[in-house]
C-alpha cells in the first residue's frame, strides 16, 4: 500500500497515550461507612465486571478512532 504523506504515519506513536491513560488512571474510591455492607459487596462485585469491560471497549473504540484518522490523514 503506498501513501501519499508516508511521513504522517509516525501519528501511530500517539496510540500509547490513551493506553496509558487507561492503564495509569488514578482514580481512588472514597470509602463511606454503611449499614448494610454485604448487599453492597455484592451489588459492586457485579457492577465491577461490567464496568471493566465498558473500559476496555471504550480503549477499543478510541484506538480504532484515532487509527482511522491517521490513515485518512496519510492517504492511501
Amino acid at each position: 500500500m503506498l501513501f501519499k504523506h508516508p511521513e504522517l504515519l509516525w501519528a501511530f506513536f500517539l496510540l500509547l497515550i490513551p493506553i496509558l491513560i487507561h492503564l495509569f488512571q488514578l482514580r481512588r474510591f472514597k470509602k463511606t461507612p454503611f449499614t448494610n455492607v454485604k448487599i453492597l459487596k455484592k451489588v459492586v462485585a457485579e457492577s465491577r465486571r461490567s464496568n471493566t469491560l465498558k473500559k476496555w471497549l471504550l480503549l477499543f473504540t478510541r484506538l480504532l478512532l484515532l487509527s482511522a484518522l491517521i490513515v485518512a490523514f496519510t492517504q492511501p
